[in-house]
């Protein structure tokens, strides 16, 4: 098992402590999950069980680590890496290679295993993982998701006795993160696999927990199982605030357990609100018949979308899709043919720096955008390329939305995954402009995060701003869509109501449509109670 006592750790930059007598103990062959705020402890807590956290951060910890008889606190990363695989929130920082066929054969190498037996572990693991089409191709080349897929195949691969993934499926589409789970919990049965999962979207999650961990945002540690732990946290999923309404215990971990029967609900049938927002308000961007080519492959294939001003515009489709390569021909990053008209002037008659004026963009990887000493430096450095003022600018008052007020002062690159997403989310706004498109931006957040994100969005929206927003996070896009756009291979599937996208398909279903299936409710806040 792993044994954790009297565990306090802190950071060198830091005079607080990040863990403080932490004590719990997890059973060999169980799920754990770990939950909490952003910026909580949960990648430091589980950096200790692998020794990333002192011998790769350095700091200063007190307390007992047994990892299986092993204790990472003296025998530090390369020994450890033995019987613990790590997958990072951020794949593409672990990679070593050019190649995905590479990459997963880096540990086998490490290990010294024959060449024959490790193409017979590449091909199996590539099968399992459902990636075998990516083999030979370039990691630069691949999606986020699709990296993301690599990177844990890269560590099942050696078949560990610990495997630990930290926010695994916070790129991946619904089908594919349900197809990683799957695997996991497959090599979990069949080899006794002992898996510790970071992660804030926790209804992918709860059906296949044995244990919670919850770090609370003053660091303390909360452990049991599901049901103990999910009433007395206030991080959870739709079904669980679903059940604290209607007064269902104890706290369903799936949407198909819930008896309706004697529930105190009204029924009801409506258009979600959001949808009717838009109607007669002028077009900000629009395509017409927008093709990509890479080489021989055709990206995307006559695609015909418009966003209105005052609107937020949801974009799904799985990994590979196209969505984020539709993103990028937004701001002539790419070559295409067809049309993209930004305030009706096709954006090929625009030079790059007026449609920098009008539309930000927010890429998925937020470190792509900060480079500068403090997270105000980052907004300024915005507004000086923009050439506003910042003489009279309220910094601290601007990222109050953000969440990020008391964390004007820090070096962005020292914060939480959540914390730097949504840095880059205030650096590329700062400037005010009238459209925004965002691919992935709640990667890394936690439910309250989301929520604080989700009011600013909504006061985007009252302040007429299009919004395009990229994203696999169906329960979030449930609050916040006016319309719906799914692609698929290239192609537009589906473009329309939120009602339709969100209970008709199947991939796509929030956790309150699947729990109460033509009532035309997709969120949590169209229940109708007696």
């Amino acid at each position: 098992m792993i044994k954790i006592s009297n565990l306090t750790y802190q950071y060198p930059i830091s005079n607080a402590n990040v863990l403080e007598n932490v004590n719990l103990e997890i059973p060999a062959g169980t799920l754990t999950l770990v939950t909490g705020a952003s910026g909580s402890g949960k990648s430091t807590l589980l950096r200790c069980i692998n020794g990333l956290v002192p011998h790769f951060s350095g700091g200063y910890i007190s307390g007992e680590i047994r990892v299986f008889g092993s204790d990472p606190l003296s025998d530090g990363v390369e020994i450890m890496a033995q019987k613990v695989s790590f997958v990072f929130q951020e794949p593409e920082s672990q990679f070593v290679f050019d190649t995905v066929e590479d990459e997963i054969a880096f540990s086998l190498e490490n290990s010294g295993i024959h060449w024959e037996e490790m193409e017979k572990s590449i091909t199996f693991i590539l099968n399992v993982m459902n990636i075998s089409y990516l083999r030979k191709k370039y990691l630069t080349e691949i999606s986020g998701g699709e990296q993301q897929k690599v990177a844990i195949a890269s560590a099942l691969v050696s078949q560990p006795q610990v495997l630990i993934l930290d926010e695994p499926t916070s790129q991946l589409d619904p089908l594919s993160a349900d197809d990683v789970l799957k695997v996991v919990l497959d090599l979990k049965t069949r080899l006794n696999l002992t898996v510790l999962i970071s992660e804030h979207r926790l209804e992918r999650l709860l059906p296949y927990t044995d244990i919670i961990i919850n770090l609370s945002e003053d660091h303390k540690v909360t452990f049991g199982k599901p049901q103990q732990i999910l009433p007395i946290i206030d991080q959870t999923p739709p079904i669980v605030e679903i059940a604290k309404r209607l007064g269902i215990s104890p706290i369903p971990l799936t949407t198909d357990s819930i008896n309706k029967v004697s529930l105190p609900i009204r029924e009801t049938i409506h258009e979600p609100k959001q949808t009717l927002a838009t109607n007669g308000k002028p077009v900000l961007l629009n395509t017409e018949d927008l093709s990509v080519q890479f080489n021989d492959h055709l990206v995307l294939k006559n695609i015909n979308i418009k966003l209105l001003q005052g609107e937020i515009l949801v974009l799904m489709g799985p990994n590979g899709a196209g969505k984020t390569t539709l993103l990028r021909s937004f701001l002539k990053m790419l070559s295409y043919s067809g049309k993209v008209r930004l305030d009706g002037v096709e954006i090929k008659d625009l030079p790059f720096s007026k449609i920098i004026q009008k539309l930000s963009y927010l890429p998925q990887n937020p470190n792509d955008l900060l480079f500068s000493e403090t997270v105000i430096e980052e907004l300024k450095v915005t507004l000086k390329n923009h050439g506003q003022s910042i003489e009279k600018f309220e910094f601290t008052k601007f990222l109050e939305p953000f969440g990020l007020e008391k964390l004007g002062d820090q070096y962005p690159r020292d914060l939480s995954v959540g914390e730097r997403q949504r840095t880059a989310l205030a650096a590329v706004t700062v400037q005010n402009p009238s459209l925004i498109l965002l691919d992935e931006p709640t990667r890394g957040l936690d439910y309250h995060a989301k929520k604080r994100l989700s009011v600013l969005f909504h006061q985007w929206q009252k302040d007429e701003k299009g919004i395009l927003l990229v994203t696999h996070d169906v329960e979030f896009a449930a609050q916040l869509a006016n319309r719906v756009v799914i692609l698929e291979k290239g192609q537009v599937v589906f473009s329309g109501s939120p009602l339709v996208a969100f209970t008709k398909f199947p991939n796509y279903k929030t956790q309150t449509a699947q729990i109460f299936p033509n009532m035309g409710w997709i969120t949590p806040d169209d229940i109708v109670i007696d």
